[in-house]
Order: structure tokens, then sequence, then C-alpha cells
């Protein structure tokens, strides 16, 4: 089903990626599940506090999949991503693709004028960012771009606010808390869309 606003490959193009099997039409997550299966024990991720195996990025991110589903997150929502490369960036990036969210990936420098206008233009409904930087408060950020864009309902914060308030949730909480509303059925679903 194509997105509003996308323009579709030409039909030609699409016949010739399938035949040549470029193509499975599968979603993106369906073959990162593969290789986490086929590398369960092995590295996949360092960062300075630590590593994942391929294993734990599976579960991380199936954990944080289910907590965005039980903040309503829905497959097709536009999530801002402006995260430093570390686990829990590769943690949120695999859970927006197991619930089918669109990442819009911005650089960890842009400040409040591209913040505005990549959630205006893609009408994005959450923003993940740090929570500070040395010159940057990413929440109050969030905020002021909420006030033009509404439809932003959720910053989600890397090292920020312990639990949901004020349309704000810590990257840490998403990790950490126990999801309540959805399964591992749930996102299985959604991967067969």
């Amino acid at each position: 089903m194509p997105l509003p606003g996308v323009t579709p490959f030409p039909p030609e193009f699409a016949a010739r990626y399938r035949a040549r099997g470029y193509w499975e039409d599968r979603p993106l997550i369906a073959h990162f599940l593969d290789v986490f299966d086929a590398y369960a024990d092995r590295v996949a991720v360092v960062d300075d506090e630590g590593s994942y195996t391929y294993a734990q990025l599976a579960a991380a991110s199936e954990r944080v999949a289910l907590n965005l589903l039980d903040l309503g997150l829905r497959p097709a929502d536009r999530v801002v991503v402006q995260l430093p490369n570390t686990r829990r960036f590769a943690s949120l990036y695999f859970a927006l693709q197991r619930i089918g969210a669109i990442p819009i990936m911005a650089l960890p420098s842009h400040r409040y004028r591209e913040l505005r206008q990549f959630t205006g233009l893609s009408g994005a409904v959450a923003a993940a960012a740090p929570a500070r930087t040395k010159d940057a408060d990413f929440g109050e950020l969030h905020r002021r771009v909420r006030a033009d864009h509404p439809h932003l309902r959720l910053s989600i914060l890397q090292g920020g606010h312990p639990g949901p308030a004020e349309g704000c949730i810590s990257l840490e909480a998403l990790h950490e808390r126990e999801p309540s509303g959805h399964t591992a059925a749930d996102l299985e679903r959604i991967v067969r869309l």
C-alpha cells in the first residue's frame, strides 16, 4: 500500500527488481530478525557503556517496540530520531521497524528550526533525542515544536525524564519497564502486514 505523498517506483522497475530477487516483498525488519537469530551470540553493537549481542539487541528492540505500542505509536507513524550512535539508538531504530513506524533520521546537531521543519513536513508524532547537550535542552525544544505542531505528542529523551510525564519518556524507561498492553504476537502481526 503506497504512502500518501510518496512517489512509487515505476511498475516496470518494481517488476524487474522482483524478478531478479532484489525485492522480496518483506518488511526490512524481517531480514534483521533473521540476522538476530542466525548470529544470536555474536556482538552486534558496542558503545562506551557496554555491548549487545544480536540476541540482546533483538530482546531490547522488542521490549522498546511493545512499550511504544503501549504509548500509542502505530504503523506508519513518523518519528524524528536524532540520537548519537549507541546501543539504545540501535534498539530504538529496530523497535520502530518492528512496529512499522517510519524513522526520520536527523543529525544530533539539528536544533529548533530543523526539528520544527522535519516535524511539520512529516507529521511526526514523536521525536527522540538526548535530553541535554552542551548547548541544548531537547525537552524544551520538543515543547516549543509541539506548540506549533500538536501532532508531536511524544518526546523520547535519552538521559531524561524517568517516566511518561507531559508527553515525555526516557529512552532508558522504554528499555527497562515491563510492557503492559501488547505482546510479541502483536509485533508478529505487524511484520506480516
